[in-house]
């Protein structure tokens, strides 16, 4: 099953306006493959996961771009941070748009050396694992923040399957049994992504970091309770948390912040970007497991949003999302922040029966300037008006 990623056109666009192109997110998500289907065939592949090619692109860059020309495509790029300076002088040698092609799974570590050495040169983009657009071939636009509309109706226990499988594309297109895939890509992520980064010795103490982590998916970052979970101190919780960033485990939703509110908290919710790796590492394997899972309301609600962070990332919409929740309790789901400025406050039920109650939170921020249109995102088969101004928009509006 050879899917089409919906990254693709962003991608082809920074091609055109780039002499480089960077594309990060965690192993196996298809950044390889996504480049090996879209490359003219003049454009050559090379591996830094090769050790005698790494060796001769670290000890020697300029020979190993002499050997390899572009156009190319350079995969793993961390492997090699010192060919960085030597891919800017041959960009700097040229006119030419699209001449690297660049991968890498570790973000933080390949964003400094590349804002040392190829500031506006390169364009990044963040590759995720599938959405469920990209798995049913969706050709309809992606969602509309001012327009909701019906889609494909996805059944509870569809979407059930959904959340327990997640989209890691090789477990998904190579009929692999889940343990044995998941179990294979927690093994390689530590022994390879976690001892580079940060040389750390007990794995087995970081694994258990990882399940309290996902134990805590679209909650609120609590340094201290994961710190009790794993018998380290806040630092610790603190830097390997950034690991899990800096290799695209999670992304951090911060509360939303303007002087106009008042009493709000300010730490992060944890957003785990495949459901599947969460769910695995929860020891959730069927559907219902997962529906008498005690955070079940948690592990629906991190769903919905990583899909839409997904799709705001392959379709470069620009948005920005946050949350809020103040210090008496008070809490709207999720709030995204469109490219004209304007707040979408959005709750996140799974229920079919929703009624305007449940969205009394948003009147915590009827005092901002651009509050636009927002609902409550639930089972509901079609899109239905809660408000003048907000809507029940079904979950198949969001991620089909």
């Amino acid at each position: 099953m050879n899917l089409k990623r919906n990254i693709e056109e962003v991608f082809l666009e920074y091609n055109k306006m780039f002499k480089t192109v960077l594309i990060t997110g965690p192993r196996q998500v298809g950044k390889t493959t996504f480049l090996k289907n879209i490359k003219e065939k003049a454009r050559k592949y090379v591996t830094l996961d090769d050790l005698e090619i790494r060796k001769l692109a670290n000890e020697n860059p300029k020979e190993f771009l002499s050997i390899y020309k572009p156009p190319m495509i350079i995969d793993e790029i961390q492997y090699a941070p010192k060919l960085l300076s030597y891919i800017k002088i041959a960009c700097d040698n040229t006119k030419e748009k699209g001449l690297f092609w660049l991968t890498g799974s570790q973000k933080i570590e390949l964003m400094k050396n590349v804002s040392e050495s190829l500031a506006g040169r390169m364009g990044v983009l963040d590759m995720t694992s599938f959405t469920n657009r990209e798995l049913c071939k969706s050709k309809l636009p992606p969602y509309d923040l001012e327009e909701f509309t019906n889609r494909d109706i996805i059944s509870k226990d569809k979407l059930l399957d959904l959340i327990l499988k997640g989209g890691m594309p090789e477990y998904l297109t190579q009929n692999i049994k889940r343990e044995y895939f998941f179990s294979s890509y927690v093994n390689l992520y530590l022994e390879r992504d976690i001892r580079e980064l940060k040389q750390i010795e007990d794995l087995n103490a970081f694994y258990t970091f990882l399940v309290s982590v996902a134990s805590r998916a679209c909650q609120v970052l609590n340094y201290a309770s994961i710190a009790r979970d794993t018998r380290k101190d806040n630092k610790t919780v603190k830097s390997w948390l950034s690991i899990l960033e800096a290799t695209g485990i999670i992304k951090l939703i911060y509360p939303l912040r303007k002087e106009e509110l008042k009493r709000i908290t300010s730490q992060p919710k944890i957003i785990f970007m495949d459901s599947g790796l969460c769910t695995y590492l929860l020891g959730i394997n069927t559907k219902k497991a997962l529906t008498d899972y005690t955070n079940f309301g948690f592990l629906f609600e991190n769903y919905i949003i990583s899909e839409m962070l997904k799709t705001n990332s392959n379709y470069s919409l620009g948005n920005t999302f946050s949350y809020y929740r103040d210090k008496d309790g008070n809490e709207i789901d999720l709030i995204i922040k469109d490219y004209d400025n304007i707040y979408h406050p959005f709750e996140i039920k799974y229920r079919d029966n929703v009624n305007v109650s449940m969205i009394s939170s948003f009147n915590k921020i009827k005092n901002l300037k651009n509050v636009g249109k927002g609902g409550i995102i639930c089972n509901e088969k079609n899109v239905k008006k809660l408000t003048d101004t907000h809507d029940i928009i079904p979950i198949s509006s969001v991620i089909v």
